[in-house]
């Protein structure tokens, strides 16, 4: 798709005027993003920015890193002079460092569609941007995370667990979670045989080892939901005949990333692990249903189209916010 940028003021009728140059425009969604981190500017521009060149969509991206000048970006699609409606993606990047809470919150009534989903990815860590986060909460409708995408640490999971628990209206939608599909297809190999079927039940400990904590709680959470475990304090379950469960969790390996994952049954191990190749993960077990390794890879799934799954799905996602309720739990 042909695009044209143009650089403006900052102020709500220069953004304006700029955009009402093209045709009357009309999108699926209004999609809000904001950073603060310098050192992730580049990456989320280019996903977000992806994202608006394939959905009719208006993107308004609040720039609060300081690396911008004072200005504002207005980019459309090339625009039609035989046409009266266009259905194109519009996108305005705005410098918005040094502005309050409530200016900000300005640019959202004055510049999005009524009539459409509001949904906001936000990427902000900073603790001075807190402000800005609660002036835009009553205008969206979902809620966009990456609670493993710039700290290895727990703080932004457990941030979020406490928001979700505060703030059940908001629909939510965490790429920590989403980057976990392939890892949970996988472990479904462990017990395709239905003679071990029973070995489910006999389960006594999991291990987890991730380069996030994010990863190794939800995988915890999403097991818990699937094997009728509950959590009942920091690192642990018990199953449904009350035994106990113990969760061991290390760091180790690329943040966002799962490196392996044990099951110890009460008669063997089922293990999983990340191969040389990270695109592959080597499964076997050992003990009384001892079995070769086999090899499984995993699918691949880009961060692109993690954020394009995130937008376009609809709704809550029940077994999501099960495995962040658990994670809370398993937090303490």
């Amino acid at each position: 798709m042909s695009l044209e940028s143009s650089t403006v003021g900052t102020s709500l009728d220069a953004i304006r005027a700029e955009l009402s140059r093209g045709k009357l425009a009309t999108s699926t969604f209004n999609f809000i993003v904001w950073i603060d981190d310098p050192a992730r500017r580049d990456w989320i521009r280019e996903r977000a920015g992806m994202l608006s060149e394939k959905h009719p969509s208006f993107t308004l991206i609040f720039d609060n890193t300081g690396v911008r000048e004072g200005d504002a970006t207005v980019t459309t699609g090339a625009r039609d002079p035989h046409a009266t409606v266009t259905v194109r993606g519009e996108r305005v990047e705005i410098d918005v460092s040094g502005l309050d809470a409530a200016t900000i919150a300005r640019y959202v009534t004055g510049l999005c569609a009524a009539g459409v989903e509001t949904i906001l990815w936000w990427s902000g860590f900073k603790e001075a941007s807190r402000a800005t986060f609660y002036a835009l909460l009553p205008l969206i409708g979902t809620l966009i995370v990456d609670s493993s995408g710039g700290l290895a640490d727990d703080s932004a999971l457990r941030a979020l667990a406490d928001f979700h628990a505060e703030h059940m209206e908001v629909t939510l939608r965490d790429l920590a979670w989403m980057r976990l599909t392939p890892w949970r297809d996988m472990i479904a190999n462990f017990f395709d045989d239905e003679r071990l079927l029973g070995e489910l039940f006999t389960i006594r400990a999991l291990h987890i080892a991730s380069g996030s904590d994010s990863e190794a709680l939800y995988l915890g959470g999403w097991l818990a939901s699937r094997l009728d475990w509950t959590a009942t304090g920091r690192d642990a379950f018990t199953d449904r005949a009350g035994k106990t469960i113990a969760f061991n969790r290390r760091r180790e390996g690329e943040i966002r990333r799962v490196q392996s994952i044990c099951l110890d049954s009460e008669t063997s191990w089922y293990h999983g692990e990340v191969t040389e190749d990270p695109g592959v993960v080597s499964v076997w077990v050992e003990g009384e249903h001892a079995r070769e390794p086999r090899l499984f890879p995993l699918m691949a799934i880009d961060n692109a189209s993690l954020l394009e799954r995130a937008v376009l799905e609809s709704g809550a996602v029940e077994l999501f916010e099960t495995a962040l309720t658990t994670a809370a739990t398993l937090l303490g």
